[in-house]
């Protein structure tokens, strides 16, 4: 009953309209945020974060929470319509969910990722309420060494599902990786790769990356269609989003599965998003019958990004609550503000603080159900972008996107580096290299980077170091078994084929 008591003390207090109308306002104002292409939901709550202060520490936590949940979704949003994840942890959503809308099932994809995206949130959400302090502790066992290889285990999975070439994700996942490396070394302070430039000496601003990759890219090719779908028959109903819902329902393995992806990575400090539902979507290729489509509009890859993605944000909190290691950027903010209120994470939270932490896996809960019916209520006006004409679309996503990189910084040099590296995301696509590897490497090049050089102080230089763990070696195996899988079923097939003549048809 102990054990109860504070979840119900939270209902209680969440449930009153006051904060109820707090927790709507939150999830609506983040959806409009993650939709804006560039403008992450770190940037959002920390926007919020003097909103908050007037605010008692309880009711602060859960609209920040609640904003959180709000921006994390609403990344999907233009990923499904306009070929541009909102945030850095909807890329992988782009891979089939804009395939869809160009096929005329805008609406579906939609209904994917609202569904996918709240299942995701709420079950993560429960199982963080129940297992806060078990998470804790295995979160806890993910040092820089597993880090290290998480990363690599990423940048395999996706370099080697991506595309038919192997080398050529491989290729463009370690472009991604010279990329990251362009700052200054971590540990020395030396200057590398930035060609002179003083915007590239501390970071590699990867949001104008992806805007360009992506968005830019995107417009290139668009400027020569009519409309985004090629279905110009396509009709803007909510009964098309109830098919979205409808199918996300009748795959409850794949949901449940993509939960467990983003859960877990999301629990171990320092991952979040960027590893998670690139993980999740390699994870669901390499499991399904048919792994040619996913990247062609397969509605399995929404829900394996959309799913994942949403548990990350519970994920995430669990070492930032139990460790006081944020998860995520968005997380490193509301630590900020946990410290701002009073409330002091670490390994006694639970203890110290069992009502706060009850308080905010609660409106996790709460928020994701506004999400759904915020979502679900504006989706049918939304998706009508894929039918308006492109001479119209074109140059309204050009300024949003320049608006976009400019506000991250509030620097030019990334607007023009975002139009770059469109320029970049042209070439590869005319030359059948993946993106997607590309931006992965950016995003975990200085993860990795990080986590490779602190094991090296730590072990003295010691290579075996990151082979003395089981977690470690698990991903070594799962490493191989990305790299290899393929050219070895290859093999067997050319072997096997004449002997099995039809087996493979």
């Amino acid at each position: 009953m102990t054990a109860v008591q504070p979840i119900i003390e939270a209902l209680g207090i969440l449930f009153t309209p006051g904060n109820l109308a707090i927790l709507i306002a939150g999830v609506c104002v983040g959806v409009v945020a993650g939709s804006i292409p560039g403008f992450t939901g770190a940037n959002t709550v920390a926007i919020a974060l003097p909103i908050t202060l007037p605010m008692s520490p309880a009711i602060a936590l859960a609209f920040m929470s609640a904003i959180y949940i709000g921006a994390n979704y609403g990344g999907a949003i233009p990923a499904v319509l306009i070929n541009t994840p909102g945030t850095s942890g909807a890329t992988a959503t782009v891979l089939d969910a804009f395939p869809m809308s160009r096929k005329g099932k805008a609406s579906k994809a939609l209904g994917i990722s609202i569904l996918a995206s709240v299942i995701g949130g709420i079950l993560a959400a429960m199982i963080i309420l129940v297992l806060l302090d078990p998470i804790g502790q295995l979160a806890f066992q993910f040092t820089n060494r597993e880090i290290f290889v998480l990363g690599l285990f990423g940048l395999a999975a996706v370099g080697a599902t991506l595309g038919e070439n192997l080398r050529k994700g491989l290729f463009s996942g370690f472009l991604g990786l010279l990329i990251a490396a362009m700052p200054i070394d971590p540990t020395t302070g030396q200057r590398r790769l930035d060609f002179g430039y003083f915007a590239l000496y501390d970071e590699v601003p990867f949001i104008p990356i992806i805007i360009g990759v992506f968005a830019i890219t995107e417009l290139f090719f668009l400027i020569n269609q009519d409309q985004i779908s090629e279905d110009t028959s396509v009709k803007t109903s909510y009964s098309g989003i109830l098919e979205g819902f409808r199918y996300v329902i009748s795959r409850p393995f794949q949901t449940l599965r993509a939960m467990t992806v983003g859960l877990l990575v999301g629990s171990m400090p320092g991952a979040g998003t960027s590893i998670a539902n690139f993980v999740s979507w390699a994870i669901a290729k390499l499991m399904s019958s048919d792994p040619s489509s996913f990247g062609e509009g397969n509605p399995d890859g929404v829900i394996a990004s959309e799913s994942s993605n949403s548990a990350v944000t519970a994920g995430s909190l669990v070492p930032t609550l139990a460790l006081g290691i944020p998860g995520s950027g968005t997380t490193a903010v509301m630590l900020g503000a946990l410290l701002l209120h009073g409330v002091q994470p670490g390994p006694t939270f639970m203890q110290d603080f069992a009502f706060e932490a009850n308080l905010i896996i609660v409106s996790l809960l709460i928020s994701n159900v506004i999400l759904l019916i915020f979502a679900f209520a504006i989706s049918r006006y939304i998706v009508r972008v894929v039918l308006l004409p492109s001479r119209y679309i074109v140059p309204v996503i050009l300024v949003l996107t320049v608006i976009g990189a400019y506000a991250l910084r509030t620097n030019m040099f990334d607007a023009w580096l975002m139009l770059l590296f469109g320029l970049v995301g042209v070439v590869m696509r005319q030359n059948d290299y993946p993106a997607v590897p590309l931006i992965l490497g950016v995003v975990l090049g200085p993860i990795v980077e990080s986590a490779f050089l602190r094991s090296m102080l730590i072990s003295g230089n010691d290579y075996t170091y990151f082979f003395e763990t089981t977690i470690a070696n698990i991903f070594w195996v799962l490493i191989a078994v990305s790299l290899l899988g393929r050219p070895l079923a290859n093999v067997l097939k050319q072997v096997l084929q004449p002997r099995f003549a039809g087996l493979f048809d």
